[in-house]
């Protein structure tokens, strides 16, 4: 009875599943559920001791000649299955049991309904007549038919006229059919001959011979076709065919062809080794808009490990020219990419020690970016940093290290030397803290590309800057009770005093230097500007109060408020440009932010930055979401940013962000985005996307417009998709598209 399970129970889920998991990728998750299984198994209700002796009913059991004959209601019950037929005959002799007319098979997540089956329990052979099953393993369920089953003398698994499907018994939205199928158990390998995919009658791939993996065993062949259309290249065509070449090498090719710009072909080539994963991605085309202009794009990508505390990272992209990726990247996030990063980095960290060596140059893809404007190469970048024990006293320290060379074509190089050792003594109670802080800051330039005394460039061959600083950080927590379930408010007032004193620096070259937004965060930096070219100089006092609703009951904050300001004691000389002005003002502007649940299903989510000179709003943003269920989403959001403050700044920017998913009837689901421009009176964006979901197939519409990389002319793109479930998708990701386009929205159709 053991062969039972081996080769009807274990044998045709393996085969089924892997028969479109070699062409197709099965995936365990569905959205729309299909009716539940016809079965139902009851581990309980049978034994599972091994060695256990065979459990065997029926009206009538007779041995004659040394057969045993079971007539009438016959059921056996071995090791958690179940086998029930009318008549069945066992031969001790030949180790075969053979059933008469209908049978039916129950094991776990699996039944089978068969007629006419023999069984050679001795030497795990078997044949059946006509069948059906019904699969539900681990979540994922599936139907289908066969003419006969057998397992022959060979050790292969045959299927004669074989069907599979995810739909309910009886639905035949889509099924494979194959004539045969032969599976070798032992090289871990199928064969299906005349295999067809049926959706709604109208077959979509058909295969005269067909190999397949029936093991975890990767195997070369094609993939899922993908269907698009895009302005800039036309209706297109991928035909992914993917080369399992040894066990830590494969590759993917993918030809593209694209009705307006020609063929592409696209290749992906992955390595591992014990350092970690390598992946190869090359692009190139002979572009026909172009007059056979050659285009390309090459991406390196790693990450690794020699140890538990020494990784490795390597992102290398670069393309053959500036428009490559407007015109034929299929990323929906292009539009925003200004530099193409290459960088090849080794990190260590190990207690409270850290350290980067980094080599990183950039390739600038926006023609509008000058030359001057353009970022620094850093050959190389060298980085530490260390943090004592508690040492006595209480104190801490810590110190941070960087040495770089910057690079740049017909520009000021050189490399900078930074070292900020610093002490502090945090005093932490329930009710209130303290941290004083100093600090050292040492920086030394060796630059080329100068001129003696600065004369012509204005910078010095080398030049180095000393700045000592002083920091206190305080804060004071009150909190009251709300209701008897324990839920609190707090009250949380934070003082943070900072002095730098100034220092001349506009002999130092901006290398890496760029001053931060203003937002809660930037009331307790102690630099305004990143990177080490400038130290700003302060004599300031932070002032912020933030208040808390935390539910008692559940833990979670139900809303939070924080709201600051900057006092100045004097004006703040260090500017990025020696154009800049002197900031002269006594306080700063004020910023805020805000964040509430008002129910399990309304959030918000709002910061604001208001100059009180001019009474005018520097940036704001206002978000508000409802998303009562999975599938019903509603997002708005409302953005300004006017750069000098002022309601007619020229280089104002106001958005209006509007974002939808929702369910129409059982079945339906439309989405929708739309980021309008009103200040420039246009579209950024818009999205509207169809989705039909059964529970186990989808088809899937969209068409989305947006802005392209010149800021002015809009691209269209269409997309869509069919999901027969159990199958890799058909088309393009309209998953992917909605997740980035709608905030919440996850892709749960597979």
């Amino acid at each position: 009875m053991h062969l039972i399970y081996t080769g009807l129970l274990g044998l045709l889920p393996v085969a089924t599943l892997s028969l479109v998991g070699s062409t197709f990728i099965v995936k365990d998750v569905q959205a729309a559920q299909c009716p539940v299984s016809r079965f139902v198994y009851e581990p309980g209700a049978f034994a599972k001791v091994p060695g256990e002796q065979i459990e065997a009913e029926a009206d009538r059991i007779t041995s004659q000649d040394g057969t045993v004959s079971l007539e009438g209601n016959t059921t056996v019950r071995y090791q958690g299955r179940e086998l029930a037929a009318e008549n069945a005959s066992y031969n001790p002799t030949t180790g075969k049991v053979s059933v008469t007319g209908d049978l039916k098979f129950l094991g776990e997540g699996f039944q089978l309904e068969s007629s006419d089956a023999v069984i050679d329990m001795d030497d795990d052979l078997f044949r059946t007549g006509q069948s059906e099953y019904e699969l539900d393993l681990n979540g994922k369920r599936a139907t289908g038919t066969a003419e006969t089953m057998e397992r022959n003398a060979d050790g292969h698994f045959i299927m004669e006229a074989a069907t599979y499907s995810t739909c309910p018994p009886g639905d035949l939205s889509w099924f494979v059919r194959a004539d045969r199928i032969d599976l070798d158990t032992e090289e871990g390998v199928g064969t299906a001959r005349d295999l067809r995919l049926v959706f709604k009658g109208v077959p979509l791939l058909a295969l005269p011979v067909f190999s397949f993996p029936i093991s975890d065993k990767r195997k070369t062949g094609f993939l899922a076709p993908i269907l698009a259309r895009r302005d800039t290249t036309g209706l297109e065509l991928h035909l992914p065919w993917y080369w399992d070449i040894r066990p830590d090498l494969d590759a993917t090719f993918t030809p593209r062809f694209m009705s307006k710009r020609g063929v592409q072909l696209k290749s992906e080539l992955r390595y591992l080794n014990r350092q970690g994963l390598w992946t190869l991605d090359h692009e190139y085309l002979k572009d026909s808009v172009l007059d056979g202009q050659s285009r390309y794009f090459t991406q390196l990508a790693h990450e690794g490990s020699f140890s538990s505390d020494l990784t490795s990272s390597i992102l290398a992209r670069r393309v053959s020219d500036t428009d490559y990726l407007d015109d034929l990247s299929d990323s929906s996030e292009i539009a925003s990419i200004t530099h193409l990063e290459q960088r090849a980095d080794l990190n260590y960290e190990r207690g409270g020690v850290t350290a980067l060596a980094r080599l990183q140059s950039f390739q600038t893809v926006d023609d509008s970016i000058s030359a001057e404007d353009r970022p620094h190469r850093r050959l190389p970048q060298l980085k530490a940093s260390a943090r004592s024990k508690r040492l006595p006293f209480g104190i801490r320290s810590d110190i941070e290290g960087e040495f770089v060379y910057f690079d740049k074509d017909n520009a000021v190089t050189g490399a900078r030397v930074d070292i900020r050792p610093r002490l502090s003594l945090p005093i932490v109670r329930d009710a209130w803290f303290i941290k004083p802080s100093v600090a050292h800051q040492f920086t030394y330039y060796n630059l080329n590309n100068t001129s003696p005394g600065g004369e012509d460039t204005g910078f010095e061959p080398s030049r180095s800057r000393n700045l000592d600083s002083l920091s206190v950080d305080s804060g004071l927590f009150f909190d009251r009770s709300l209701d008897e379930h324990g839920s609190v408010q707090t009250l949380e007032p934070r003082l943070f005093y900072l002095k730098v004193p100034y220092r001349d620096q506009s002999t130092i070259p901006i290398f890496d230097s760029s001053a931060f937004d203003f937002n809660i965060s930037q009331l307790f930096r102690e630099n305004r500007f990143s990177g080490a070219d400038r130290v700003a100089d302060a004599n300031q006092l932070s002032m912020a109060l933030t208040t808390r609703m935390i539910d008692g009951a559940s833990g979670q904050e139900r809303f939070s408020a924080s709201i600051g300001q900057i006092r100045y004691f004097e004006d703040r000389q260090v500017t990025l440009s020696t154009t800049d002005e002197v900031d002269e003002r006594y306080y700063s502007d004020f910023v805020g932010e805000v964040s509430t649940s008002l129910s399990k299903d309304w959030n918000g989510k709002g910061s604001i930055q208001w100059n009180p000179d001019n009474e005018s709003t520097v940036r704001s943003s206002l978000s508000l979401s409802y998303r009562p269920a999975p599938s019903r989403i509603l997002n708005l959001t409302h953005r300004v940013v006017n750069s000098d403050g002022s309601d007619d700044s020229e280089a104002s920017s106001q958005q209006i962000d509007l974002s939808a998913l929702w369910d129409i009837g059982d079945n339906w689901q439309l989405a929708s985005r739309w980021n309008y421009s009103l200040d420039a009176d246009q579209s950024i964006e818009t999205l509207l996307g169809l989705e039909y979901d059964s529970c186990c197939w989808a088809v899937r519409f969209a068409a989305r417009r947006y802005i392209a990389d010149d800021g002015e002319e809009h691209d269209t793109s269409i997309y869509f998709q069919l999901v027969l479930k159990g199958l890799a998708p058909l088309g393009q990701n309209y998953g992917d598209l909605l997740e980035n386009a709608i905030l919440g929205y996850r892709d749960d159709v597979q």
